[in-house]
């Protein structure tokens, strides 16, 4: 087996290993934090930060694809910073919805 396709497979794996229910673009902020979706009940702007706002009342979305979070919003792409979330962005299902 050559060295370049070892790496390719070993790539592969990696990619599906990492694979989430949903997709989210790096931090649309310019801050290219890798991010997740949550459920958030509350946005506020960030002094500085044109994109991103900080949320509160987040929830981490799992494996449960869903267009719309309990309370009405869609999901967010986010990233977290200490105990602060930061979304930047709207969360699209990356293997369609269930149910």
């Amino acid at each position: 087996m050559h060295p370049s396709t070892v790496l390719l497979a070993l790539t592969t794996t990696f990619t599906l290993a990492a694979a989430d229910s949903y997709f989210c673009r790096p931090g649309q902020d310019k801050s290219g934090f890798i991010q997740k979706a949550y459920c958030c009940t509350k946005f506020i702007d960030v002094p500085g930060n044109e994109v991103g706002k900080e949320s509160e009342g987040c929830t981490k979305m799992g494996d449960d694809v869903r267009e719309l979070c309990d309370d009405g919003n869609t999901p967010k792409c986010c990233y977290t910073i200490g105990p602060k979330v930061i979304c930047t962005a709207e969360a699209h299902p990356q293997f369609g919805l269930e149910g």
